[in-house]
C-alpha cells in the first residue's frame, strides 16, 4: 500500500471521524443550551417507513399553543394502557389528522376524548376506552396503513376514520418499503427521538440543496418545517384560552333551522361544489383516484367483517356573518355527496346540519381546527349515532 494512502487512512480519515464527531457533539449543546423547556422534548414526529410519519411515544411538550402528551402506545392520551382488554371493555379507535387529534386544543376537549365521557355517562358499567390515534397531516391513505398496523395488535370493537375536506389529496403510501428503506426510516426515527439537533441538521441539509439546486420541493420543506417549528414551540398558550372551555349555548330548532335566510345571500342550495366534486370522483381524477381506492378498501374491511367501521365527516356549514348563524349554500350538497360516497355499505355520520342548530360565535372554529364547544357537538353527533345504529353495547 502506498505511502500517502496508509496516512489517508490511518491518519487523516481518524482525525476528520473525530473532527466531524466533536463538531456534531458542540452543535448539538449549542442547541440543547438555547433549548426552551416549555417547548417540550424532540420528536414529535417520527420517521416511518409505511406511513411517512408517526408520532414519538412518550413525547411530552407543546402543539399548536397547548401541552399534548404522546402516550406509550403512540397516540395522544395522558394515560397508558394494557392491550389486553379488561372484561367488559369496548374499545373504539378513531382515526384522522389535525382536526380530530385537537389542533390548538386541550386533550380534554378533543372530541374522541368527549365522546368517551358521553359513553361512560350513559353506560357506566361498560368499560369504554375512545382511543384518539390520529395524527395531524394524516390522510385516508395513511390511516388505513396505521389500521393494517395496530388494528390486530390493538383489536378494536369499532373503528372511526374522520374525514376532512384535505383528505382528498397526496394519499398515496410507501405500501412495502425495501429493507435498505426500513433502516433508513429506523435511523431517522432514532435520532428524531434523541438529537435536539435534528432539525436545525435537516435545515442546514435543506437550505444548502436549494441554494445549489434551486429545487422548489426543498423550498417548500424548509416553509413546511418553519411551520412544524412554529406550531411545536409555546408562542402563545392557547390552553389559557376562553374558547377552550365547555359553555351553556344558545339551540335553534329545526323550524328556527328551516326558515332562517342569510341576508344578501340566496336561499337555495348551491350544488356547484358537489357537482364538481361528483366529476372529479367520477372520472377518477389522479389525487382523487387514490383516495377513493382507500375509502373502498376501508369500505371492504367493514363488508367482510374484519373491523366493524364507520366515517365521520368533520365538516360545517358557512357562515352568515351578520347573524351570527350557520347557513347552508352549498354546504349540505356537499355534505349529502360525501355521505353518498362514504356510505357504500359502511355506516357514515356528519357534523355538518347539526352544527346549523348553533351560533358560529359559540362554536369556536367548527369549519377547522375545532375548539371547546364545536368538539362537544361533533361528540354528541357520534354519541347519538353509535347509540341508534347500534354500533355499541346496550343500543
Amino acid at each position: 500500500m502506498p505511502g500517502f494512502v496508509r496516512k489517508f487512512f490511518v491518519i487523516a480519515l481518524p482525525a476528520f471521524v473525530v473532527a466531524g464527531l466533536l463538531s456534531a457533539a458542540l452543535v448539538e449543546l449549542w442547541v440543547r443550551a438555547r433549548w426552551d423547556d416549555k417547548r417540550g422534548t424532540p420528536g414529535f414526529y417520527v420517521s416511518d417507513a409505511v406511513r411517512g410519519q408517526r408520532l414519538s411515544p412518550g413525547y411530552r411538550g407543546w402543539f399548536a399553543g397547548v401541552p399534548v402528551r404522546i402516550n406509550l402506545l403512540g397516540f395522544r392520551d395522558e394515560r397508558d394502557y394494557d392491550l389486553d382488554k379488561k372484561d367488559g371493555t369496548f374499545r373504539i379507535l378513531v382515526f384522522g389528522d389535525s382536526v380530530t387529534f385537537g389542533h390548538g386544543t386541550l386533550s380534554e376537549t378533543t372530541y374522541p376524548f368527549l365522546l368517551e365521557q358521553r359513553l361512560k355517562q350513559w353506560r357506566p358499567e361498560v368499560n369504554w376506552e375512545v382511543w384518539n390515534l390520529a395524527v395531524p397531516g394524516y390522510n385516508t391513505g395513511q390511516e388505513l396503513e396505521y389500521l393494517r398496523e395496530v388494528g390486530p395488535i390493538y383489536k378494536p370493537d369499532l373503528v372511526i376514520i374522520g374525514f376532512y375536506p384535505n383528505d382528498f389529496t397526496d394519499n398515496e403510501v410507501h405500501g412495502q418499503p425495501s429493507l435498505v428503506r426500513r433502516i433508513a426510516s429506523a435511523t431517522q426515527g432514532a435520532m428524531q427521538r434523541s438529537l435536539y439537533s435534528y432539525e436545525f441538521y435537516k435545515r442546514v441539509f435543506l437550505t444548502a440543496r436549494w441554494a445549489l439546486t434551486a429545487n422548489s420541493t426543498d423550498r417548500l420543506r424548509i416553509e413546511h418545517l418553519a411551520g412544524e417549528d412554529e406550531l411545536l414551540a409555546k408562542l402563545d398558550d392557547a390552553s389559557q384560552q376562553a374558547a377552550q372551555k365547555l359553555t351553556d349555548v344558545e339551540r335553534f330548532s329545526d323550524e328556527q333551522v328551516r326558515d332562517f335566510v342569510c341576508p344578501g345571500e340566496p336561499r337555495q342550495t348551491d350544488p356547484t361544489g358537489a357537482a364538481e366534486l361528483r366529476a372529479a370522483i367520477d372520472s377518477r381524477a389522479p389525487d382523487m383516484a387514490v383516495w377513493i381506492d382507500a375509502v373502498r378498501e376501508l369500505q371492504r374491511l367493514n363488508r367482510e367483517h374484519a373491523y366493524r367501521l364507520m366515517f365521520f365527516i368533520n365538516m360545517a356549514p358557512k357562515v352568515c356573518l351578520s347573524q351570527d348563524r350557520f347557513f347552508d349554500l352549498g354546504a349540505l350538497s356537499d355534505d349529502d355527496l360525501l355521505l353518498d360516497v362514504l356510505g357504500k355499505d359502511t355506516p357514515v355520520a356528519s357534523s355538518t346540519r347539526e352544527f346549523m342548530h348553533y351560533r358560529p360565535s359559540q362554536m369556536p372554529a367548527a369549519g377547522g381546527h375545532s375548539v371547546g364547544n364545536a368538539n362537544r357537538v361533533k361528540a354528541d353527533v357520534l354519541f347519538e349515532f353509535l347509540r341508534t345504529h347500534s354500533l355499541v353495547p346496550g343500543s
